[in-house]
């Protein structure tokens, strides 16, 4: 169904279905990435997607890669909403005439899309927060609710976690369509290329390697991570060796090499930011996600289970949805590093249920989590706008 070459830009006026799709990221996260693999899955004779960015977003190279045109617009970088960018992106809607503008937070777009009136309007919440209480009251639920639901014809959670944040603001549930992640499956390498990429980072083949591929901000939990390889450097599970792979980089990314550091956390390795994440989840024995804030479907999670890593997650969000308790990882409460390193102690000392975890992991992902189940549920829901 989908070609997914990426080889060169199709046509926009020559299609039956045209998409814009309009982010606010300058760099590339998990929302940026949700585009690019819809773009990549879509883009074809039948379906042209485009793509308005800030200036200079790390992202415009990447869709420019798979043949997706790119246009800039100012005044909308990391930002949803901005009044003086709504004339801009109004004057680009209505020369490109999409059928469909999909923006991801961008709420700038979607006002100017509303005032295009021609283009149907469907918006991807890619975030779960804990919904302050006045959020859930008169007159801000109200409010709130009344942008969600005029400023969209369809809106994509992609988690039902991310779908009850929106619901307990006022939207209308009947526009709420949840179509959770999907990734691009990570290509295995063999045992000498794992041996180099271990060495590369200074691990052992014996290691048992803990990676956690996010962004250095707060809510990440990475600080609650750190703790947790303090103890298990205090108390080793079973004579085992846990090192720990940290790939990203963020604004908390000094305070963090800090705290290891000053605390003298071994077996810690800052990766900063890694173009090619395979790389990490193929010398990945065991997967960390210990979000308190956002986390909605962590393309990373997927990615790893592509490749039967199992992953120990916090309860936050939409992990649970993803990481299934004592089948492909282990749950803990968010916040509680003892709770995760025992998580992760668990997961070392037992081989059998590791090697059922590895095997359900893969599972799981091909029968839920893939591009293409992603790519099809997106394209029947814009079909059906139509």
């Amino acid at each position: 169904m989908f070609s997914h070459s990426g080889i060169l830009p199709v046509p926009w006026g020559c299609c039956l279905l045209k998409v814009l799709h309009i982010l606010s990221d300058t760099n590339i996260g998990g929302a940026g990435r949700c585009a690019l693999t819809l773009a990549k899955y879509l883009n074809g004779p039948e379906c042209a997607v485009e793509v308005i960015l800030p200036e200079n977003s790390a992202l415009r190279p990447e869709f420019e890669k798979i043949g997706v045109g790119v246009t800039e617009a100012p005044r909308i970088g990391e930002r949803s909403f901005d009044p003086r960018a709504i004339a801009g992106l109004l004057r680009l809607i209505r020369a490109k005439n999409p059928d469909i503008v999909h923006t991801h937070a961008a709420l700038s777009g979607r006002v100017a899309a509303r005032l295009g009136g021609k283009s149907r309007l469907v918006y991807t919440r890619h975030s779960v927060f804990d919904v302050p209480a006045k959020n859930r009251r008169f007159p801000r639920k109200q409010a709130i609710g009344f942008v969600n639901n005029f400023f969209s014809d369809a809106i994509i959670a992609v988690s039902p976690a991310a779908r009850d944040n929106l619901t307990a603001v006022g939207t209308d549930p009947e526009k709420i369509r949840v179509i959770m992640n999907g990734a691009e499956p990570v290509e295995a390498v063999t045992a000498a290329e794992r041996a180099a990429l271990r060495r590369g980072y200074g691990f052992g083949e014996n290691d048992f390697v803990v990676s956690a591929a996010a962004r250095l901000v707060p809510e990440k939990g990475h600080e609650t991570l750190l703790d947790a390889a303090r103890l298990l450097a205090e108390h080793p599970p079973g004579g085992k060796t846990v090192k720990f792979l940290i790939a990203g980089e963020g604004p908390s990314g000094a305070a963090l090499r800090a705290k290891a550091a000053a605390e003298k956390i071994p077996g810690v390795v800052f990766a900063g930011f890694v173009r090619d994440i395979g790389g990490v989840f193929n010398i990945t024995d065991l997967q960390a996600n210990a979000s308190w804030g956002t986390e909605a479907t962590s393309v990373a999670l997927l990615q790893g289970m592509s490749l039967g890593v199992p992953a120990v997650a916090s309860d936050f969000g939409g992990n649970p949805y993803v990481i299934r308790n004592g089948e492909n990882g282990l749950l803990f409460p968010a916040k509680d590093p003892r709770a995760l390193a025992d998580a992760i102690r668990s997961v070392c000392l037992n081989r059998e249920t590791y090697d059922k975890m590895t095997i359900n992991a893969r599972r799981i992902y091909r029968e839920e989590f893939t591009a293409e189940a992603m790519a099809e549920r997106t394209l029947a829901l814009y079909e059906k706008l139509l």
